[in-house]
């Protein structure tokens, strides 16, 4: 009876596995790389020959180079998703997503043209892809119901940490020794999880039945609207990758200080992102996504509207509160609503925030390329207005939920 082992569940509502923990350390390497190309990308493009693009505004390059990822990743994960859950089997799926993930980034040290990049770009999203709903489903084999808002939070806080000091550390390594090596460090970090995962990692299963049917007409419509909220959140904050260069030119700054900004967003998300999922459990999910949404509705407008470099990293920073207040709440809802077809059903969510991801800087390049810097931010403002609409009229609470924590 090996398996029981990699199938073991919390025994008791409070407290948490301490696998948890490894998985979440163990994956935080990789997130690192992922903050470090997520900001190096968008400058390193910058003066790139290409055969197709060569004409095109330098901030839909820009965008494009970052929807693409996203896209590939979007779509790869409900269809891995499904695949995981089918064969019972998270593990494979991330070990060869970290492999992928290291192999793609060498590859960046050594290309040149625009055209290479956007085809790795797209092979890496779905590398990626096939990791996310299968540590998503990991995480929850490792929590309860009562204690899934914080096991999700404190997940989500170890990869912010990784995203946004990734951005940090692509800066700095970039500045002072250049995109190439910085790429190879995006590898060797790429490497490191790939082995913490493969030795240290083990397997989890399906263990558990629910008695919450994600097949009902009610559940799938959560489901519609639980995606469409990370979708515009997504949107509005991945946004300014696209304006990257944009911003550099306007700040009169460099990769520092953008990698400063870009990071602040992602530091207090994490800081805030295990409080938000704390507080989902005690008060319920719904409360605290429409606060997350409501508060980056003026976050965005005024991203268009900064004229110095410390006004963007202050509305950055405030950014990652109303991220943490919808992601991690969001993320245990789904969990709670999807029963045992964690990975096929949660991926629906990891792919619309992928595809928020994909598509918030390609709109942003495209829209302030050819019409105006502004108008790509008012156009977010409008969609999370409506996002935070629907949370208000379609999200029910889970009977269950509100009366979970006082059980005996």
């Amino acid at each position: 009876m090996k398996e029981s082992k990699s199938c073991k569940y919390p025994d008791t509502h409070d407290k948490l596995d301490p696998a948890l923990y490894v998985l979440s350390l163990s994956k935080l390497f990789k997130d690192l790389g992922t903050g470090m190309l997520a900001f190096l990308l968008p400058l390193y493009i910058v003066g790139m020959d290409s055969n197709f693009f060569s004409e095109t505004p330098i901030v839909f390059r820009a965008g494009l180079i970052a929807t693409v990822f996203g896209l590939s990743n979007a779509l790869s994960q409900p269809f891995l998703g499904r695949l995981s859950d089918k064969l019972n089997r998270r593990k494979p799926f991330v070990i060869i997503g970290m492999a992928g993930f290291t192999l793609i980034s060498f590859i960046y040290a050594n290309t040149s043209n625009f055209d290479y990049m956007i085809l790795l770009r797209i092979v890496q999203g779905i590398t990626v892809g096939a990791t996310v709903p299968a540590i998503v489903a990991m995480v929850t084999h490792l929590s309860s119901k009562s204690t899934r808002g914080t096991a999700i939070g404190i997940y989500s806080t170890v990869r912010g940490f990784g995203f946004g000091t990734g951005s940090i550390a692509g800066g700095v390594i970039a500045s002072y020794f250049g995109y190439t090596t910085a790429f190879y460090v995006c590898a060797l970090l790429g490497l490191a999880s790939f082995i913490l995962i493969s030795f240290f990692v083990s397997e989890t299963h399906n263990g558990q039945s629910s008695s919450v049917s994600p097949k009902e007409p009610a559940k799938g419509f959560q489901f519609t609207i639980l995606s469409i909220a990370m979708f515009m959140m997504m949107a509005g904050i991945m946004i300014i990758f696209a304006f990257l260069p944009e911003y550099e030119s306007r700040f009169g700054t460099g990769e520092i200080s953008l990698s400063i900004a870009v990071s602040a967003y992602v530091i207090v998300r994490v800081l805030f992102q295990t409080p938000m999922g704390m507080l989902s459990d005690k008060f319920g999910r719904k409360k605290i996504i429409a606060m997350g949404l409501l508060l980056n509705i003026p976050i965005v407008i005024g991203l268009g509207r900064v004229e110095t470099v410390n006004q963007l990293i202050i509305l950055r920073a405030i950014q990652g509160i109303s991220m943490a207040s919808v992601e991690t709440p969001v993320m245990a809802l789904a969990v709670d609503l999807a029963g045992i077809s964690v990975s096929s059903k949660v991926s629906s969510i990891t792919a619309s925030q992928a595809a928020g991801m994909a598509l918030g800087p390609i709109m942003g390049g495209i829209l302030a390329g050819y019409i105006s810097f502004e108008l790509p931010f008012y156009i977010c403002a409008v969609m999370l207005l409506f996002a935070l609409l629907l949370v208000i009229v379609g999200i029910k609470e889970p009977a269950a939920d509100s009366k979970f924590n006082t059980a005996g």
